[in-house]
């Protein structure tokens, strides 16, 4: 069994991280993430441990090198001895470019600085009298978005959508007794022993498949 990852965690850095359980047992899983020039890195102790599917690992090795514009590549492995030989889990990624104007932070910012809208240079009205420098978000008379225009600051000039990464995981496991499908259609919290997730993002129970 074996699983991939790959996220943004709203402040800067990139993780891929990979999971593998063993026939004997053996789960390892890889961690590596991207860091930012700007922040500070701390290597931690080989006593480091996470917990995986109920599991704990054990950090076993790191290691640094230097990435592409800057960034450093820092690799954690853990490993640790699985005693749910039964559970099989699986996880897919994929990333679908959505329109800007849906964007959590485009109007009012809940993890960044300021909303993309004040980031550009403001909200403007189509039609206003703006001076040669004036940028920001174009909105049409009834306030629907229409563009960025060619003076909006932190190159959002032509910006029209985001890439929004989508990850779907699934488990399989034996039991003796009957599920309940009462999750079905909700949110599942971090209670659910599920993998974490990245500040501000939830996991769906879309179906619950029995045989």
């Amino acid at each position: 069994m074996s699983a991939s990852y790959q996220g943004y965690n709203g402040v800067g850095l990139i993780t891929e991280s990979s999971y593998e359980e063993a026939n004997d047992g053996l789960a390892t899983f890889t961690q590596t993430t991207l860091v930012m020039p700007t922040t500070s890195l701390t290597t931690p102790a080989l006593s480091k441990t996470i917990s995986i599917g109920g599991e704990t690992l054990r950090l076993v090795a790191w290691n640094v090198t230097s990435g592409q514009g800057g960034f450093t590549r820092f690799t954690e492995t853990f490993q640790g001895q699985s005693t749910t030989r039964t559970l099989q889990q699986n996880a897919t990624n994929s990333t679908s470019e959505e329109p800007i104007e849906t964007n959590k932070n485009f109007l009012v910012s809940t993890d960044l600085a300021a909303s993309i809208v004040n980031f550009a240079g403001g909200a403007l009205t189509e039609g206003d009298a703006v001076n040669a420098t004036t940028g920001g978000a174009v909105f049409d008379q009834e306030g629907r978005f229409l563009y960025f225009n060619k003076n909006a600051k932190g190159k959002l000039f032509g910006v029209t959508s985001y890439l929004n990464p989508n990850l779907t995981y699934r488990r399989s496991f034996t039991t003796t007794t009957t599920p309940s499908l009462s999750a079905v259609g909700k949110i599942v919290n971090e209670d659910a022993d599920f993998p974490d997730t990245v500040a501000g993002a939830t996991w769906l129970c879309t179906g619950i498949p029995i045989s």
